[in-house]
């Protein structure tokens, strides 16, 4: 079936299809937001701990985006009686969640390290072949509402990640934390593999190599560069929202003087006001993404993302940390929607959508990568050189990746958000439930 022969689904069908990024979520926010900067500290002491934090992120991350659309590509090819997509969720899911167990036993820096490379192998080899289930599965005419259901899914699973692992932490037993994301993990992964119907490749695609494999995509690129740009501008703005929040911990205890005991509660509701307001624009913002041109969305959402950065420069009460957030949550919520939708109209190739929609992990993860490594750096130069004054230099970097991410969508011409697949399908008497 083609993407244009694709039946509409139902709204259940579509939260069904998200379920499985929730528990991904889970699983990644609470340990990057809270227990991996907790857990650097406590091992490798106060003064680098900035550093250490960002290299830990830096050198998982990047193995997160080599894996991620390996797999995804390996998946567009499987032959396998469950479907592309399922077998490898579910295989990936169950040895994450036994990594995260072992994670518990950790007692220095460089198992840790080990530790993290090891999960984002397997969460990746999970996350790769779920990023094809979308476009496989999804209308060209619900993309945008699918793109909502997946954020808001996206940003339950990091409100409850981060609410979990803060309300361990303050308990004085953050490990516990681990145990609760690995059952997330194998809840969402069993739940998917069982209610998401995949039908088989009836013919497997040809492969000619490695090396021309990589000449054809290459050259698809270059003939559709709407795609590439997508993910520069995705770059940018995820390099701006995450050198915020990797050090959101460091910035309560610090520069708003919250003590140790209190300071996971306060990052949870931190991210919880900046996951609630994205969580409620994302599912309206999938309707309009379905109805305007979603350019002037992502360029939106980065001139938010400016705002909110440049107010987080003179916040120095946990209020106005909340307003900040606030403004910044609105900005994801339309970003989060908009953009995916956008890339999945731009996929040079439908049939490899695993490939393609990996390829976007360069962008997240190595957004996330290249933010933590220069924001855990720039927060040690500057309070080097006077105390907290990383802090605003570290938001006024925001400031600058989020503006790049709105300049940079604008390269995205017009007439391939006009040509894109985004016919509506011809209307089945029932819906897919």
């Amino acid at each position: 079936m083609s993407r244009r022969d694709l039946k509409p689904v139902s709204l259940p069908y579509l939260a069904r299809l998200s379920l499985f990024w929730l528990g991904i979520s889970t699983a990644w926010a609470g340990l990057y937001v809270v227990y991996l900067p907790d857990r650097v500290e406590t091992l490798m002491g106060s003064a680098q701990k900035g550093t250490y934090l960002g290299i830990l992120v830096f050198v998982g991350l990047l193995v997160a985006v080599v894996v991620q659309p390996v797999m995804g590509g390996v998946s567009d090819r499987s032959m396998a009686r469950w479907g592309r997509r399922r077998p490898y969720m579910l295989i990936g899911s169950l040895v994450s969640a036994l990594f995260l167990l072992l994670m518990a036993a950790v007692s220095n820096y460089a198992l840790l390290l080990a530790m993290v490379i090891l999960l984002q192998v397997s969460g990746n080899s999970a996350l790769g072949p779920y990023q094809g289930i979308v476009p496989d599965l999804v209308p060209a005419s619900q993309r945008g509402r699918a793109s909502g259901f997946l954020g808001l899914a996206k940003q339950l699973g990091t409100l409850f990640g981060a609410f979990a692992a803060g309300m361990f932490l303050d308990r004085g037993s953050p490990g516990g934390y681990l145990f609760v994301a690995a059952a997330v993990l194998v809840f969402v992964a069993v739940v998917s593999a069982v209610t998401i119907h995949e039908d088989p490749l009836e013919e497997k695609p040809e492969f000619s190599g490695v090396f021309d494999e990589l000449r054809t995509r290459i050259a698809e690129l270059k003939e559709r560069p709407g795609f590439a740009w997508v993910l520069f501008s995705r770059l940018f703005f995820f390099m701006g929202l995450l050198a915020g929040n990797q050090l959101l911990l460091f910035f309560i205890r610090e520069r708003l003087g919250i003590s140790e005991d209190s300071a996971g509660l306060n990052v949870t509701i931190a991210l919880g006001v900046l996951i609630g307001v994205a969580a409620i624009i994302s599912i309206p913002a999938g309707w309009v993404a379905d109805r305007t041109d979603r350019r002037r969305l992502v360029l939106a959402s980065c001139s938010m993302g400016v705002l909110a950065s440049l107010f987080l420069i003179f916040t120095t009460s946990f209020p106005m940390l909340l307003v900040g957030f606030s403004i910044l949550g609105v900005a994801v919520g339309i970003f989060i929607t908009a953009d995916w939708a956008l890339a999945i109209d731009l996929l040079p190739d439908p049939k490899a959508a695993g490939l393609y929609m990996g390829l976007t992990n360069l962008s997240t993860s190595g957004g996330d990568a290249l933010a933590s490594l220069t924001a855990g750096v720039v927060l040690d130069i500057f309070n080097g050189i006077q105390p907290l004054l990383g802090y605003p230099a570290v938001f006024t970097m925001m400031a600058f990746f989020f503006a790049l991410g709105g300049a940079t969508i604008l390269k995205v011409p017009k007439s391939y958000t006009e040509t894109a697949d985004q016919t509506p399908p011809r209307e089945p008497t029932r819906k897919i439930t």
